[in-house]
């Protein structure tokens, strides 16, 4: 028990009960209670010196230095109107808008006032996707506000040539690190992962696979190869995407030599051919190739489905091309599964031709909106307005919704349009809250962002107007 301890227990329970001690007190609290000839007193007195003892009574430190300041920052200060409208965007609760915003001023060059960082860190905290764009923007104070909060750690830059950052660096420096230097020296980064690659999380795995694959090379197919075979469920559906990239793989002629035994095609006179369809026998080497089919009903359908999924595209042609192949009947599995591993086929190897195909085969089909994002920025726009016109309105809003963003500018501009002809309905007004903060700043010049006058527009079609507006006058700013 303390001193103070003992002083408040005198206190509170009376020097009758609970005789104050004076021993454990400091020399100058306890000469100036033993002055008090009363117990009571002396535990009075005791206690108010001894406060004011606590309060003040300490000697000054010696030997501290001041914090060294942030790094000078060269970049140019926000214009006026745009430090206006990061506190309206802070106080408006609107966190799509505000990482558009940092994203601009990331692009722009330009550095946000000081004082208005912590909100900002904070803000990011809760919002993963404001992290990287802010952390552009704030610069070198932005490392300074990081290095002395943990809770803005992802604040802290880190430097392409630091190898501790790998070594000792948090989550997001160690992220950071790795894809700065797959730009800047791949040689050294490929080098690197390997070596630490078994030792790490499977989420950081995940991470770390997917950055790589933004800078694919002939050289990674061994290492995708060794990836098949992860542990994690996550990280081999990575690398089976991944594997789309090399249309001349060694997986990929695997694939087509097993799905070679389990197609054809049966013609009949007069009539549509049929495609069809075996499943393939069991082979210890399938999960080594990242295909793990978990027992029970179904496992020959799902075993076809991972064939189908993996295969190079080209090995259809000798069985007709896309468009003929996807209107095709199909016989042993459903056709819609048979679909579906095409359209995942189609999304790993990033092929247009059967993206088209499988749009036109099955309009209103789950992967649609995924396909569409295959497409040309101008294909996307042309698909998207031939759809506009022939949908039910239930299936194109859920479309809209799931389209892959961003959006390109020719698409930005067919979806606004088709915004301003539509008449007043819940399901049209929850798809144009979302093309109003989507579209691409090119597209806010649209005649629909003139804000109507109270009482001429619905409320959703008004908001929408607002939203556009308000994106246009965000944009200017910062010009």
């Amino acid at each position: 028990m303390t001193a103070w301890d003992e002083v408040v227990g005198a206190v509170l329970l009376g020097t009758r009960r609970r005789p104050v001690d004076l021993t454990g007190l400091p020399d100058g609290v306890r000469r100036l209670a033993e002055t008090r000839d009363e117990p009571a007193e002396q535990a009075l007195v005791a206690a108010a010196a001894f406060t004011g003892y606590r309060r003040a009574g300490w000697q000054a430190l010696a030997g501290v230095r001041p914090e060294e300041p942030a790094a000078a920052d060269g970049r140019a200060l926000l214009p006026s109107a745009a430090r206006e409208r990061l506190v309206r965007l802070e106080s408006a609760h609107r966190p799509e808008l505000l990482e558009e915003w940092l994203h601009a001023v990331a692009s722009r060059g330009l550095r946000i006032p000081p004082e208005q960082l912590p909100a900002l860190a904070d803000a990011a905290r809760a919002r993963v996707s404001l992290r990287a764009p802010l952390a552009e923007v704030a610069g070198a104070l932005g490392t300074w506000l990081g290095q002395r909060n943990p809770e803005w750690a992802f604040l802290v830059a880190t430097d392409a040539g630091d190898a501790d950052a790998w070594q000792f660096g948090n989550s997001a420096q160690r992220q950071a690190w790795l894809a700065r230097t797959l730009r800047t020296d791949p040689g050294l980064a490929r080098e690197t992962l390997e070596s630490t690659w078994r030792t790490e999380p499977a989420d950081l795995r995940a991470t770390f696979l997917t950055l790589l694959g933004e800078h694919l090379t002939d050289a990674d197919e061994p290492f995708l190869e060794a990836a098949l075979g992860d542990r994690a469920a996550g990280v081999r559906e990575i690398a089976l995407r991944l594997f789309g990239r090399f249309p001349r793989s060694a997986f990929g002629e695997r694939m087509a030599a097993r799905l070679r035994a389990c197609v054809t095609v049966r013609t009949r006179a007069l009539r549509a051919d049929v495609l069809e369809f075996s499943p393939p026998e069991p082979d210890e080497a399938m999960p080594r190739d990242g295909i793990r089919v978990p027992p029970g009903p179904g496992q020959g359908t799902a075993r076809l489905r991972a064939l189908i999924a993996s295969a190079p595209l080209r090995f259809w042609a000798a069985f007709g091309t896309p468009g003929e192949l996807a209107g095709m009947l199909v016989e042993g599995p459903p056709l819609h599964a048979v679909r579906e591993s095409w359209a995942t086929a189609a999304l790993r190897q990033h092929d247009e031709g059967w993206a088209q195909a499988l749009v036109e085969a099955e309009p209103g089909g789950r992967a649609t909106a995924a396909l569409i994002g295959v497409l040309s920025p101008d294909q996307q726009a042309a698909t998207v307005a031939k759809l506009a016109r022939s949908l039910p309105i239930e299936s194109l809003t859920r479309l809209i919704l799931d389209l892959p963003r961003p959006w390109p500018v020719p698409l930005g501009q067919v979806l606004l349009d088709w915004v301003a002809a539509q008449p007043d309905h819940r399901l049209v007004a929850h798809a144009a809250a979302l093309v109003a903060k989507a579209v691409p700043p090119e597209c806010l010049g649209h005649p629909l962002a003139e804000v109507p006058p109270p009482g001429e527009a619905v409320p959703w079609l008004r908001a929408v107007a607002e939203t556009l507006t308000f994106r246009r006058e965000m944009h200017e700013e910062l010009s």
